[in-house]
């Protein structure tokens, strides 16, 4: 069987997610999504096993000093006190929590920023995230560079949507090849490379531009505020004219 699974799903427990879990549940019911694996920024959100037909998988998108790292599978949550001990952790330090928490560990949309150096992602991991629907944002071939690290070290190449609204969901996703629908099914057939990565669509720029706002009008203030809606607007502008 083949099954169709986004693997970076944030909700509005994240400081820039717009859409609670059941609406993004059922936004990848109607995308045609098996499962979905619940990421928001720097915490493990609990999540039932199934919601609206659709397999959830806990995770987390952890941030570090070598970029962001998601935790999928995960058996419990993340000691967030010891990870952060000394700070901003690195991706080694990351990893090795994910896998001490039984589950795996993906650098997520490592090409998005400009400034990306490959040289730091030696740690062990075991995927790639090779289609990122926001990943494109600065870097045009963000895609193509993760999916072809992920040949040079021989990792699975997973797929998804980043999507921070019920409007982002599906927008990329990875199939899985594996005969049942399970979460222990789903997680070896993965970390055996049993699937690859699928992006259907770019997500436009003005999305990120309104979770960004989202997330400035969590944090109040008419300076965030101003900031939040510059940026929006500079999203458009980057959608108006394809830039």
């Amino acid at each position: 069987m083949t099954y169709r699974v986004d693997l970076h799903i944030h909700t509005d427990a994240s400081d820039d997610g717009l859409s609670p879990l059941a609406e993004q549940a059922a936004a990848a019911k109607a995308a045609g999504l098996d499962a979905i694996a619940v990421t928001d920024h720097n915490q493990c959100t609990p999540v039932p096993a199934e919601l609206n037909g659709v397999l959830l998988i806990p995770g987390c998108e952890v941030s570090t000093r070598d970029g962001h790292i998601t935790g999928l599978f995960l058996e419990v949550p993340l000691d967030w006190q010891i990870l952060r001990a000394e700070g901003l952790p690195t991706g080694e330090a990351a990893a090795a929590e994910i896998h001490r928490r039984g589950g795996l560990a993906v650098l997520a949309h490592p090409f998005q920023s400009p400034r990306a150096d490959p040289s730091r992602f030696t740690f062990p991991l075991d995927g790639v995230e090779a289609a990122n629907s926001r990943a494109s944002f600065k870097v045009r071939d963000a895609n193509q560079r993760a999916a072809e690290l992920a040949r040079i070290r021989r990792l699975p190449a997973v797929g998804g949507s980043d999507g921070h609204s019920r409007f982002e969901v599906g927008n990329a996703y990875t199939e899985v090849h594996c005969p049942q629908r399970t979460l222990a099914a789903l997680k070896q057939a993965i970390a055996a490379g049993n699937c690859q990565a699928v992006l259907v669509r770019q997500t436009p720029c003005y999305r990120k531009g309104l979770s960004q706002l989202g997330k400035a009008r969590r944090k109040g203030g008419v300076k965030a505020l101003a900031k939040g809606l510059v940026y929006l607007g500079y999203c458009g502008v980057r959608d108006l004219f394809h830039l």
